[in-house]
């Protein structure tokens, strides 16, 4: 049973990345022609550093909450960037994602990139919640990307990362649409939603019970199959209070689905965040 959720899982995964590369094709089947014949991006060098906060839960699934201050930081030159706060970008009137980022193509409608972050895990010690769990060892994750512009505020987009060393971090796909309007010269607000698959690795890793874990921890064993994760909503801003710093700010909420939310590590399937942060560029 759990090979045949993830060989629907699987199915679901690729249907969402057909739905946004196949509508870039059948819409805008001169765009990648475009995209790859514009010159090279500027090869000058651009950056920001600044300061995060952020209050979210201590773990996927928790209703405790945590607040972390984090130094946040963006460095770009042309096609490549590195960054570990996506909020803080410069110059250009785009995002990025953490991590290791490289453009592949930018077109006026479609957007395709690479990138490769580090994943953190999970600490066993990070919550009473979670004692008994070990810990779920840090990895190195890669990312492809792609998203439309519908037109007007509106974008399309999907995403498939996964664990590149095998530390038991599967993959995750997600599809997303995001909504963006300038509300003054110097600020914009942003708000987007969200849905999230993963397969049986990753949701054994991060959602499941195994037998040794139950005796340490007192939870019930539990098999995560693969399956949706979670739906996901948020509200952001961006302004521009010179031309030297920048600030940026949100609020967003998610519900865990399917195998997530039956976890018995699970105590609150809905959890929130919000965070801020303030950017010196250059």
């Amino acid at each position: 049973m759990p090979f045949t959720r993830s060989i629907l899982a699987r199915r679901v995964l690729c249907a969402g990345l057909v739905l946004v590369s196949g509508a870039a094709c059948a819409t805008e089947g001169d765009d990648l022609e475009a995209a790859l014949a514009k010159p090279e991006p500027s090869a000058s060098w651009e950056g920001a550093i600044g300061l995060l906060v952020a209050h979210r839960p201590a773990f996927s699934g928790a209703d405790a909450a945590v607040t972390k201050l984090t130094p946040g930081f963006f460095l770009r030159r042309g096609r490549f960037s590195i960054t570990n706060a996506s909020g803080f970008v410069t110059r250009r009137a785009d995002d990025v994602s953490r991590g290791i980022g490289i453009e592949l193509f930018d077109s006026k409608r479609i957007k395709a990139s690479v990138g490769l972050r580090w994943d953190n895990g999970r600490r066993e010690s990070s919550s009473d919640d979670l004692r008994g769990m070990g810990d779920i060892s840090r990895t190195a994750r890669a990312r492809f990307s792609l998203s439309m512009d519908l037109g007007g505020p509106f974008r399309l987009g999907a995403g498939l990362n996964s664990d590149i060393f095998g530390r038991g971090g599967g993959y995750i796909a997600d599809v997303s649409l995001g909504w963006s309007h300038r509300l003054t010269p110097a600020t914009v607000i942003s708000a987007n939603v969200g849905l999230s698959l993963a397969g049986d690795r990753f949701m054994q890793t991060w959602y499941g019970v195994t037998p040794e874990q139950s005796a340490r921890s007192g939870r019930p064993a539990y098999e995560a199959a693969a399956g949706l994760r979670d739906v996901s909503t948020g509200l952001g801003f961006r302004t521009e209070l010179s031309r030297d710093w920048l600030m940026i700010g949100g609020i967003g909420a998610n519900r865990l689905l399917g195998p997530a939310a039956r976890s018995p590590l699970v105590t609150s399937p809905t959890g929130w965040g919000v965070n801020g942060g303030l950017a010196w560029r250059f």
